[in-house]
């Protein structure tokens, strides 16, 4: 909460190239594989340059895997048989009395019904990272709950458009986490969910305005 009401330097969003591939892909009812393969390849390429930085080489060769991964994984995502479009950019909206940004990536009609979808491609944290099956299974699940809140996310901003995109289907919206290789939708409880994020909201407002800068700030 300080580090969001107190100013920090830009946000710069990893793994772009790839995500800018994926949505397109998506977004595209040919779902040619040669868009994915031509973009895997330049990034490869420019992560073999003369004089590349090292971070601009990782990010190219981490947008690289993310793009292989989703290709091995696209039919157990199940994305390929989904009607989706481009999202427009949503203006933020108001959850009890707090300002938050929800961009999915994709929407989701089906008659007058609509839905949303995001793309999950963060490493962290990485169920192959783990040797043992009770702590590959602790992160995998930490995954899915992230999702089942995301979706509720989605929710509530589709809501917020009041029927202007069509109504409102909960079992439209869902999370493609690349690296689980699942599409997740929602929750069995997921007006619980609702509730919580909600109740969070309430709690980050009424908080607000006794959160004061850290002391580190004031040397600046």
């Amino acid at each position: 909460m300080h580090d969001s009401k107190f100013s920090r330097p830009p946000i710069i969003t990893a793994n772009g190239d790839a995500m800018r591939a994926l949505r397109a892909y998506n977004q595209d009812p040919r779902r040619s594989q040669d868009t994915l393969l031509r973009v895997k390849e330049a990034l490869t390429t420019k992560a073999k340059g003369i004089g590349i930085k090292p971070k601009a080489k990782d990010e190219a060769l981490r947008c690289a895997e993310i793009i292989d991964l989703f290709m091995w994984n696209e039919n157990s995502l199940g994305l390929r048989a989904m009607p989706l479009s481009e999202p427009p950019d949503f203006e933020s909206i108001q959850i009890e009395g707090v300002t938050v940004s929800i961009q999915p990536d994709f929407l989701v009609r089906v008659g007058g019904r609509v839905g949303a979808g995001m793309l999950r491609v963060a490493k962290a944290p990485d169920p192959t990272a783990c040797k043992k099956d009770d702590a590959r299974d602790r992160r995998e699940h930490h995954r899915r709950e992230l999702a089942f809140y995301l979706i509720a996310l989605m929710q509530l901003l589709l809501d917020a458009q009041e029927g202007a995109l069509g109504t409102p289907d909960r079992d439209l919206c869902f999370v493609a986490d690349v690296r689980l290789g699942e599409r997740i939708g929602p929750a069995h409880d997921h007006f619980v969910r609702v509730r919580d994020l909600r109740n969070a909201c309430k709690q980050i407002a009424k908080l607000w305005s006794t959160i004061e800068a850290k002391q580190y700030l004031w040397k600046k």
